[in-house]
């Protein structure tokens, strides 16, 4: 049984996945709107720290799936179907309270003989084999999960630590990379990460992306504040141009006050243009050492997803096809655990 979902806001897209024409303004081009503009922005130092946020609960559901629809994707939750249901129960107890995984296997099978989509039976059979340790079947397991949805997070997370078990590290690293990256927030997935990248001879650095900046309207109408912290301005002066240039964001294509990939690419492009044009500025900040180490390999895409469109609705990734998703792994195996790409 199949169930479109409509609990998600999704963020919008606008460089991945082309949805439709948009033109990234170079930082010049954004400098330009702001010598032109009606407004009067004013920037001047932020003296205070911007609070790091916390979004260890905003996580996805493995229940979830997307469907592509005329280059659209539809969020849907699997569910068991009615004469499947009592094979999964029996299943589930057991898995769950009895314990004997040799007749959790035999109901879930009989689930799957009912309903062959059904994913979350096959992963049930994958964890039962990881008891028994038998790898190799748990993996195939694993793979048949994910072969049915591929953005569901668990088996990636599960058959990492299958491969991790028998010091298969480096496809461990590639599936718990996936993993991280379809579940974000999900601290599980970044302790076991921790483990296999160190055993990998890679270190996992994770940091949270806290823009250090604010931008707001001053005593006149026409005033625009824009108040940033080192190596923060050309971010700062980008935000307040979408915010509040009358026109701007609706002329970009996108929604007013709804983040968007468009948005985060010339705001931090701008971070960048500046950061050269003023050789004193050195920052400290991890967000910026990041960007401007990936910039040189062109894995800017994966820094805007990665580390700020899903760090804030990790629901977002529902909406990526697949392919993007597996070429954003290299991003997070090279930004974030100091592997080297190939230029």
């Amino acid at each position: 049984m199949l169930k479109k979902l409509t609990l998600f806001a999704i963020l919008s897209i606008g460089y991945f996945i082309p949805l439709k024409a948009q033109v990234v303004h170079k930082p010049d081009e954004l400098f330009g709107v702001m010598k032109r503009s009606g407004l009067n922005y004013q920037p001047a130092e932020l003296y205070i720290d911007i609070d790091q946020k916390n979004y260890s609960k905003l996580l996805n559901d493995s229940s979830l799936y997307h469907e592509d629809s005329d280059g659209h994707f539809l969020v849907k939750r699997i569910a068991v179907l009615p004469e499947a249901e009592a094979e999964w129960k029996l299943g589930e107890k057991s898995f769950l309270e009895d314990k004997n995984y040799k007749e959790a296997k035999k109901h879930y099978k009989n689930v799957l003989d009912v309903q062959n989509d059904y994913y979350p039976a096959k992963i049930r059979i994958g964890e039962a084999f990881d008891i028994e340790q038998d790898y190799e079947k748990s993996e195939a397991a694993y793979k048949q999960a994910i072969s049915k949805n591929y953005v569901n997070y668990l088996p990636h997370y599960l058959i990492a630590k299958a491969y991790y078990a028998e010091r298969n590290y480096e496809d461990a690293v590639n599936e718990i990379s996936l993993a991280a990256i379809l579940n974000r927030n999900d601290t599980r997935i970044q302790e076991l990460m921790n483990e296999i990248y160190a055993d990998a001879h890679l270190k996992y650095d994770d940091w949270v992306f806290s823009p250090q900046y604010k931008v707001f309207k001053g005593s006149k109408e026409t005033d625009i504040k824009v108040l940033s912290k080192e190596g923060w301005s050309g971010y700062a002066i980008g935000k307040a141009i979408w915010q509040f240039e009358p026109g701007y964001a609706v002329n970009q294509g996108e929604k007013p006050g709804v983040t968007s990939a468009l948005e985060e690419k010339e705001c931090l492009q701008y971070l960048l243009y500046a950061l050269n044009d003023d050789s004193k500025t050195k920052p400290a900040d991890k967000a910026i050492l990041s960007l401007q180490k990936v910039q040189e390999f062109k894995m800017m895409d994966g820094f805007i997803y990665y580390d700020v469109l899903l760090r804030q609705n990790p629901a977002l990734v529902y909406q990526l096809p697949n392919n993007v998703i597996k070429t954003m792994k290299n991003y997070v195996i090279y930004a974030h655990g100091g592997a080297k790409p190939n230029k």
